[in-house]
């Protein structure tokens, strides 16, 4: 194998090169063509001459960001032509332009791979173009037709202007597709490496919104405001040319990866060279010269120790921002190579490589394929090559470069120590919110955050008779310890039985049973738990007390329905004074039928009679005692003036499909309603309004009519559903825009997490009524709203305290820290202000 190149002005410079070493045409020889220019009048004539001069030739070309001849670097003003002579190597190229495979990147690769690869493949060298190409899709579909095939090359350039690249054979040539060529054969020795040495810099940062390799939003704001926020608004103004030089680094499998920026787009987004995922952490990266020049070594020593023969050429594919940052040094990277090997190669806007059966598209890297057909021992001795070239620089970019990584590294043994820190206090909140203090048992809260992955399994409920009795004839003290002994006892049954044992508030616990029972089988384990506590007394040195249940029985059907069953049979059971009872939907179905359909009728009425209202209720500064906003509360009045709550017909009429036009309803009288008088208020959205796209475009368009945003709090009630659903967030993000406020509403209700909170970070964090409610006489309940108090102003929420009813309560949370207040004791909802 022979490899010769040249830099080229004109076409007339190849002749130069191929009658100096009297080239000839032939079906094993390969011409790489990298050109300075984008000019697709220039690559006609150049396409021209091979055809005439090299017919039997194969050429793969592409416009480049600079060529490297040996050691030689060469921009924009001059081109470089390769000529690699193959002495039992064949060679296959294509050429595909995207638009033949429905711009499908992936099918793009797979087509390309299964056009040219055969079992004596030894490489596949690749160039795609440099703006459209979505490379990492592109390579996938190439490992999905030949994994262990190793594929090099890269992306074309356009010298930094990011406008228009080209890819080319002799006889196309398009800016949207890729060219490839093979190398098969049965002597062939390739080895590959690469080196990066970028390094990360700054904290890590969550990419919120991306599609592939587009990147919409990055912690919350769009990704040119990332940019701007952290590099400064010249380098935003100068995307996507500047953006390549400072990427996104991804860690991903032990490896960091670069995505470079190829497109700015109007709305904000970015697109990368590969894919960035949703959720991903990524960072900035930095280069720094004597690092890079290290990891040149690395790179060298890799190849040579892995090659059994003498090494005939060196292919290199080089990353543009490694050139442009590295400045006259990138010459002194290239020298020991080409002082080994022919060298010659581009600087790309993406680089492909190969490793462990999977292809990688790199940015930042230089990546090396070196080829060799001679059956010559290698015998080449490398001493720190590289790294002695290098020799300390007052250059300041150099200086700030090795000052900022050492202050980035400082700051991420910070970072690190902090994050600890929050680990152990978001472990502390966890397991004060999610374990019940008494026993040790996971809680309530636990249990229905928990109850979709339970779905299907059953769930028993277990209240102990009569226990208000043992507190007022023996005293707290031994209520509790009777509470901590059934717990232990359940606990243990439920280890051998294949269930989890729950404590609930005051006198129940819970049951959830992870084997499937027929019915009689069921009822055989419930009376065998009734059975096994009954036997069990709780004995101290005064007093012997023995216990007995009641327990009921529902299958989990997930958002808490099973619970609710299971609530309802617990309550028949008590009435009717049995000792179990396993839900069946007979108990309900007669009972709310008839119901149903009078609601619907009232329901009805009420729109068309314009008789659906909303009620205000004040919610109040604790600190201060000043009314600080009003909730505005849906109500539906009757022909005799009487007034139903949302208890009795929001849920029917979501049945009947006229939910929507109730909240049209609130929005229209409450915006009306506050527009003239200023005050600041808010209304309750259900998931149902945020997901109905007329609902939520009528909201918009309200807003914009009566200006009122800045007045307004959309208040979203705290569930699993609306905490994970992506397009929550959006609305949420929208919301901020306009500038209203948010607030979680029945924060505590059975479906708090903890880690959604902090991913939404609302305005205002409204603590359940059924937590304030007890607050008085339930320790837990107190416990439970102090953490969530705690953890609500770490992270900057406001929190309100609901179904304040009582002096007694009142007084209890004015003492815990708890910005705002609202209820009965305070202020009943009322129709006029």
């Amino acid at each position: 194998m022979q490899t010769y190149n040249k830099n080229i002005f004109h076409l007339h410079d190849i002749d130069k090169l191929v009658k100096k070493h009297t080239i000839e045409d032939n079906e094993k020889l390969l011409i790489q063509f990298f050109s300075a220019v984008a000019d697709i009048d220039f690559i006609r004539s150049l396409q021209q001459y091979f055809q005439n001069n090299f017919p039997l030739a194969t050429l793969i070309g592409t416009t480049s960001d600079g060529g490297i001849e040996k050691k030689k670097v060469y921009a924009s003003d001059r081109s470089l032509v390769v000529f690699s002579l193959f002495d039992s190597t064949t060679l296959q190229s294509s050429i595909l332009d995207h638009k033949d495979v429905y711009n499908d990147h992936f099918k793009a690769g797979h087509t390309m791979a299964s056009n040219l690869i055969t079992d004596k493949t030894k490489v596949l060298i690749t160039f795609t173009d440099g703006i459209n190409t979505n490379g990492e899709e592109y390579l996938k579909g190439v490992s999905s037709f030949a994994p262990n095939t190793i594929v090099s090359g890269g992306m074309a350039g356009d010298n930094g202007v990011l406008h228009k690249t080209y890819v080319f054979d002799k006889n196309h040539v398009t800016s949207d597709g890729a060219v490839a060529v093979t190398l098969d054969s049965d002597i062939l020795e390739v080895t590959t490496s690469y080196s990066f040495d970028w390094m990360p810099i700054g904290k890590q940062l969550s990419v919120s919104k991306s599609v592939a390799n587009r990147v919409y939003e990055i912690d919350g704001m769009t990704t040119v405001e990332l940019y701007e926020k952290y590099l400064g608004e010249d380098i935003a103004l100068l995307l996507p040319q500047l953006g390549i030089e400072f990427p996104l680094i991804i860690e991903r499998n032990g490896l960091y990866t670069a995505r470079a920026v190829l497109i700015k787009h109007d709305d904000g987004s970015l697109t990368f060279a590969g894919n960035i995922l949703e959720g991903e952490l990524v960072r900035f990266g930095i280069g720094n010269v004597e690092t890079i020049l290290r990891g040149g070594d690395s790179n060298l020593r890799g190849i040579v120790n892995k090659a059994s023969n003498t090494i005939e050429s060196f292919f290199i594919y080089s990353c543009m921002a490694r050139r442009r940052f590295m400045g006259n040094y990138i010459e002194k990277e290239l020298a020991p190579f080409s002082d080994i090997a022919p060298t010659t190669g581009f600087f790309t806007y993406g680089e492909f490589f190969h490793t462990n059966k999977k292809n990688l598209l790199l940015n930042e890297s230089m990546s090396v394929l070196a080829l060799s057909e001679k059956k010559e021992p290698i015998n080449v001795s490398i001493n720190n090559t590289i790294a002695k070239q290098y020799h300390d620089t007052t250059d300041p970019i150099h200086v700030i470069s090795h000052l900022t990584n050492t202050i980035s590294n400082e700051l991420e043994n910070l970072n690190t120590h902090l994050e600890t820190r929050i680990q152990e206090d978001t472990e502390l909140i966890h397991r004060q919110a999610y374990y019940d203090s008494l026993t040790g048992l996971p809680n309530r809260l636990k249990l229905i955050n928990n109850l979709n992955d339970y779905r299907d399994y059953n769930l028993l409920l277990l209240n102990i008779d009569e226990f208000n009795l043992v507190n007022d004839f023996y005293g707290h003290h031994v209520g509790d310890n009777v509470l901590k002994h059934i717990a232990t006892e359940l606990n243990v049954f439920a280890s051998r039985e294949d269930a989890i044992a729950f404590k609930l508030p005051a006198d129940e616990f819970a049951l959830i049973l992870q084997s499937t029972y027929s019915t009689k089988e069921l009822e055989k384990f419930i009376l065998k738990l009734i059975h096994y506590l009954r036997n069990h007394y709780v004995a101290d040195d005064y007093h012997q007390i023995k216990v007995d249940v009641t327990v009921s029985c529902s299958k989990v059907i997930g958002n808490g329905t099973g619970l609710a069953h299971a609530n309802m049979a617990l309550k028949l059971a008590k009435q009717r004074n049995i000792s179990y009872l396993i839900f069946d939907q007979s108990l309900m179905i007669s009972e709310s039928h008839e119901i149903n359909l009078n609601i619907a009728t009232t329901i009805r009425e009420a729109i068309s009679n314009d008789n659906i209202i909303p009620y205000y209720q004040p919610l109040y500064d604790s600190k201060t005692n000043k009314i600080n906003k009003y909730e505005c509360l849906v109500r539906l009045q009757l022909n005799n003036g009487s007034i139903l709550t949302p208890y009795d017909f929001l849920e029917v009429s979501k049945k009947i499909k006229l939910y929507p036009s109730i909240t049209k309803i609130m929005i229209d009288k409450t915006f009306a309603y506050f527009c003239k008088n200023g005050l600041n208020f808010s209304i309750n959205l259900s998931l149902e309004d945020i997901l109905t796209l007329d609902t939520n475009e009528y909201l918009f368009t309200k807003m914009e009519e009566f200006n009122i945003a800045k007045q307004l709090t959309i208040e979203i009630l705290e569930n699993q559903e609306v905490l994970q659903e992506k397009y929550i967030k959006l609305f949420i993000n929208k919301i901020y825009e306009y500038g209203a406020n948010i607030a979680i509403d029945d924060f505590g209700s059975g479906f708090a997490n903890f880690q959604h909170i902090v991913n939404i970070k609302a305005d205002y964090l409204k603590i359940d009524g059924s937590l304030i409610a007890n607050i008085d006489t339930d320790d837990n309940s107190r416990l439970i709203v102090e953490t969530i108090v705690i953890f609500a102003q770490k992270l900057g929420m406001k929190t309100v305290a609901e179904f304040v009813h009582s002096k007694e309560i009142y007084d209890i949370v004015r003492t815990l820290d708890i910005d705002l207040l609202q209820g009965y004791y305070l202020d009943k909802p009322l129709p006029e202000i």
